[in-house]
């Protein structure tokens, strides 16, 4: 668990200053800003909300853009919360950004600022280790196995106590963000990146991952730490020369009109985890209550909605991409090849006892993988 006792004392004044940090700021934004710490102190009297039959109101932070899969999912999963509580729970939506990153928001939800977040799992690193599994280049095969993975029961339970006992926070579901494995995206002087050594010199944004800076550096490329509302911007005027992100969201977020390049190295996956807040499992009447119960499973229904969004559009979104500009590549098989040695070289110092990815939890992925 890292930074943990910085993340507590800075949370509160995150939820009051957010909203600044990104996306269109309207009214319900600067009112939630503004109202943070008289929430805080409301916190006590929350299950009696519950109890009394009284509108509980939940802020609900993240990152999803208007008109991609993910954003529309989101939408059902409030729908579904409000309509199945009778109108007892309204859920307020700040997307794209508007309270802050995913870090940020993780924070004020510590500090009892916001209700339910949003974090990928290289975020998450900062607090808890629970996903670094999900990081490792080459250890999953295929979308479906990365479901398959969260759908088996043991690590499930593990992913969801550790976090718990990291940061007291409970996860909801947990999304493979775009549906679809990692590619990159990028402008080079020389050209297309085809094999690993092709990536010498570049400069690729970074959520700040220790294992995603690990397999820059087996790259030859540099990271440059960077929040992802700031990422069109750099790419424009080149302070990154390139990214590591889904197809859907980087297509989503209009950063290939900044990118020459698309090369689909299939090694990657970006796992992100819905998180909901200690003060809002108090408003909800506590662990296992009614109102609980109903938003962990709308929470459940959320992963097989995005699922099925996703895997629509991923049936065009490489065309799109392509029509828009970008070159896209798709390596020969001997240089996948190089691609997924690159990436299994930097396991060893990160699987192990006493490292972030305990090799029980790799064993049982790989197990797994061997229906896929």
């Amino acid at each position: 668990m890292k930074k943990i006792l910085m993340a507590a004392a800075l949370a509160s004044a995150l939820a009051l200053t957010a909203c600044g940090s990104g996306g269109t700021t309207n009214a319900t934004t600067a009112a939630a800003a503004s109202g943070s710490s008289a929430e805080t102190s409301e916190t006590a009297q929350s299950g009696d909300q519950a109890a009394s039959g009284e509108q509980i109101v939940l802020k609900y932070a993240a990152a999803e853009v208007p008109g991609t899969p993910e954003y529309e999912a989101d939408l059902k999963f409030i729908e579904e919360i409000e309509e199945g509580s009778g109108g007892r729970i309204k859920i307020e939506f700040y997307h794209s950004s508007q309270l802050g990153n995913d870090k940020q928001v993780v924070m004020s939800a510590m500090g009892g600022g916001l209700d339910i977040v949003k974090s990928s799992a290289g975020n998450l690193m900062d607090y808890s280790t629970a996903l670094a599994f999900t990081d490792l280049p080459g250890l999953f095969k295929s979308q479906p196995h990365v479901r398959a993975s969260f759908d088996n029961q043991e690590i499930r339970d593990w992913v969801a106590e550790k976090i718990q006992s990291d940061i007291g926070m409970v996860p909801v579901n947990y999304d493979i963000d775009g549906g679809a494995a990692r590619a990159l995206f990028y402008n080079n002087k020389n050209g297309l990146a085809k094999v690993p050594d092709d990536m010498k010199g570049l400069k690729l944004r970074t959520t700040g991952s220790e294992i995603e800076i690990a397999l820059f550096d087996q790259w030859g490329a540099s990271s440059v730490p960077m929040n992802f509302n700031e990422l069109y911007l750099a790419l424009q005027q080149g302070t990154v020369d390139g990214m590591y992100g889904h197809p859907i969201g980087t297509y989503g977020n209009k950063l290939c009109e900044v990118t020459d390049y698309c090369t689909i190295i299939d090694i990657s996956y970006i796992v992100s985890v819905q998180l909901m807040s200690q003060a809002c499992i108090d408003k909800l009447g506590g662990e296992g209550s009614e109102l609980y119960n109903l938003v962990m499973e709308a929470g459940k229904n959320l992963e097989v909605t995005k699922d099925e969004l996703l895997n629509a559009e991923l049936e065009t979104i490489l065309d799109e991409i392509a029509a828009s500009g970008t070159e896209v590549y798709t390596p020969t098989e001997e240089e996948l090849e190089l691609w997924r040695a690159s990436g299994e070289a930097i396991w060893g110092d990160y699987v192990g006892e006493g490292k972030d990815v305990p090799q029980d939890i790799v064993d049982k992925v790989m197990e797994i993988g061997n229906d896929f």
